[in-house]
């Protein structure tokens, strides 16, 4: 059996039972990485799958929504936010700090998380409760010069679920 979906088009293996997609989509000047997977179609809904349409069809709002998390993130006494900058900018070398941060308003993690690039995002519709992590978005601040990933759980109404690392 297969899923047809207006925006994924036809998803789902009839041997397997599994659902995946993926595609390139352009945020500015950058292109991200999109995928959505789920082991089993029958677990996933149409609605789940409207609801990763609409995220990917507005990818820029859900990004402002992801950063503006990020900065409450900051304000913790001890956050995954603060602790992958720190990280990052002890582990890149002037340069490539001066070249990866594109904004400078004098706060220096709020310029950090501004020029954080948007590497990926992976959909999750099988996941559709509100605790669930619905999609996984992953922020580079250099790929060229570190493999630091932060990564933010999203659920399905776009609100942030946990922050992690990833190197």
């Amino acid at each position: 059996m297969s899923i047809e979906h207006d925006f994924f088009g036809i998803l789902g293996d009839e041997d397997e039972g599994e659902v995946y997609w993926s595609d390139s989509v352009e945020l500015g000047d950058q292109s991200i990485e999109i995928d959505l997977s789920s082991p089993d179609e029958d677990s996933v809904i149409t609605e789940a799958l409207d609801i990763a349409a609409a995220m990917i069809s507005s990818m820029e709002d859900l990004d402002s929504q992801v950063r503006e998390s990020l900065v409450a993130d900051l304000s913790a006494e001890v956050s995954v936010t603060s602790q992958y900058i720190g990280e990052q900018l002890d582990e890149m070398d002037q340069e490539a700090i001066e070249n990866a941060i594109i904004w400078d308003s004098g706060d220096q993690q709020i310029d950090f998380l501004r020029s954080l690039r948007l590497q990926r995002i992976s959909f999750h519709p099988h996941h559709a409760g509100s605790e669930a992590h619905f999609a996984v978005l992953e922020y580079a601040i250099s790929p060229d010069d570190t493999d630091g990933l932060l990564v933010v759980t999203i659920d399905v109404h776009g609100d942030t679920v946990l922050v992690a690392l990833d190197s």
